[in-house]
């Protein structure tokens, strides 16, 4: 929700990298999208139950229940768990909202998530399109104007609210850490924020270009604040990860996240 400011600048310049940083940051961004067993080798996600299942392509029959997924393979299969040829039953367990790659057959890895109490195996194959025909992500060009000086309120205890995800009727626990409040042409915004990597911040936004430019939503990471003091550096706003693939389990932004104006930094839609 926007109030009244008294600053009508535009966004400031505090702390903003500069071009030939972003070059290199981007560039890495899109080397990590292309790795054998990045975002782009997504191929498949299967959510289990208390019946064994069997999924096209994938070995063994699979089941959850009572805390832990299920797998059953004859040695035949070839599905190597714990770097051996698995011939019967094994149980596998995971930490909600966390996942591990835990089997592979052939060159294709398996991934064990927990997500809303389910769990869901995802399937990573090097060789989709979605990898064979990456050419990078579009962005907008760098501007240091969009990196925005911000104050930090920190919340204690978190605020806990269940959010949507990118896939439809999947819930995400989503833990709001503080508050990130800054002005942009004479209005004050905030944006709420939850734990990143590290002692940084991650911000989940929409704004005006969802839908058109750019997805719909995107995410930032903000650098730990100093003394209630960060940097929105808009530059790095991503597109996450399903914005590539349909597969993806990704939080939306909470509500209140959705900013009115269009943000014209960071990347944009994915081309395809």
């Amino acid at each position: 929700m926007a109030t009244t400011a008294h600053d009508t600048r535009r966004p400031g310049t505090a702390s903003a990298t500069s071009l030939a940083e972003w070059t290199s940051w981007h560039a890495e961004r899109e080397r990590e999208l292309a790795l054998p067993y990045g975002w782009l080798s997504l191929a498949g996600l299967h959510w289990l139950d208390d019946q064994a299942r069997t999924f096209p392509g994938v070995p063994g029959a699979w089941s959850a229940g009572n805390g832990a997924a299920r797998v059953t393979a004859a040695e035949d299969e070839e599905l190597v768990v714990d770097e051996r040829v698995l011939d019967g039953t094994t149980r596998l367990s995971i930490h909600e909202s966390g996942s591990a790659l835990f089997a592979t057959f052939g060159d294709v890895r398996l991934e064990l998530l927990r997500r809303d109490g389910r769990f869901g195996i995802r399937v990573r194959d090097p060789r989709t399109k979605a990898r064979e025909n990456f050419s990078g992500v579009p962005s907008f060009a760098f501007d240091p104007a969009w990196a925005i000086p911000a104050t930090f309120e920190l919340y204690s205890p978190p605020h806990v609210i269940m959010g949507t995800t990118a896939q439809p009727g999947l819930r995400n626990r989503l833990e709001v850490v503080g508050e990130l409040r800054f002005g942009y042409s004479g209005s004050e915004y905030s944006l709420a924020a939850t734990a990143g990597k590290g002692s940084d911040l991650t911000v989940y936004f929409g704004d005006a270009t969802n839908g058109g430019t750019t997805g719909s939503w995107r995410t930032l990471s903000v650098p730990r604040p100093r003394s209630g003091k960060a940097v929105l550096d808009f530059n790095r706003a991503l597109n996450p990860p399903s914005a590539f693939t349909a597969y993806g389990t990704c939080p939306c932004p909470p509500p209140g996240n959705v900013l009115p104006f269009a943000v014209l930094a960071g990347e944009r839609a994915p081309a395809w």
